[in-house]
């Protein structure tokens, strides 16, 4: 039995499922950022949801582009053409580089080879995938519908690796991890105030942070010790 776009039902039931994952992580993604752009967040994650402005303001100005190029071509606009998820393009490069930079400056959080290449993987198969699907909205095999669908569906995907990827890079950096006071409220409204992941991973975060914190103090101690150490005598 064939599903939409003629694919087997069970993958594209599968695909909506996966879909709808990206579409309410990008959704979370997004309210948090609004809500730190007016200040609305702890200090850790408006400044790190200032470092994305760049990117993201960058991404709004390719829409405008792109708009008024297909605003102007002839033939008109079809949603057999990929310009709305060429947007999502951008920000899984975005992701695949952000995790390949991604670095502890001091070296107490290290990330090994076999982690960063899983890390990268996903967006770098998203990437893939989306451009597979770009190549047959753009041939024409899948419905005008389908085809808006897909792209909006892509744009999420990319928007949500984008920021998950540079919150790792982020968290390396700082060796902090947070998690954000809008989003808590968030979910525990939904939940009606009963415990539930986000509570878990707010004690994961307090646990992280206190475990950085005896990391750097003991790498304090032991870079002062080899200083000593190195340290020449005088005659």
């Amino acid at each position: 039995m064939a599903g939409p776009c003629g694919w087997p039902l069970p993958l594209a039931l599968s695909a909506v499922v996966v879909i709808d994952v990206f579409w309410g992580v990008a959704t979370v993604f997004a309210i948090d950022l609004f809500n730190s752009h007016y200040r609305n967040n702890n200090e850790f994650l408006r400044s790190f949801y200032a470092e994305l402005h760049a990117d993201l303001i960058a991404v709004l100005v390719l829409a405008g582009v792109l708009f008024v190029i297909f605003s102007m071509a002839t033939p008109g606009y079809a949603l057999s053409n990929i310009d709305i998820a060429c947007l999502g393009l951008p920000l899984f490069i975005n992701a695949i580089d952000a995790l390949a930079r991604a670095k502890d400056p001091v070296g107490i959080l290290r990330l090994n080879m076999g982690r960063r290449l899983f890390l990268m993987g996903v967006p770098a198969a998203m990437l893939v995938l989306s451009s597979w699907i770009l190549i047959r909205i753009y041939s024409g095999q899948i419905p005008a519908a389908a085809s808006l669908w897909l792209q909006l569906n892509i744009i999420a995907a990319g928007f949500s690796a984008y920021v998950s990827a540079k919150q790792v890079s982020y968290f390396l950096k700082h060796r902090k991890m947070s998690v954000s006071p809008t989003l808590e409220k968030m979910f525990a409204a939904f939940r009606g105030g009963r415990p539930g992941l986000y509570d878990q991973a707010a004690r994961v975060s307090e646990k992280f942070e206190r475990d950085m914190k005896k990391a750097s103090a003991q790498a304090a101690a032991q870079r002062r010790q080899s200083k000593k150490r190195t340290k020449p005598k005088r005659t």
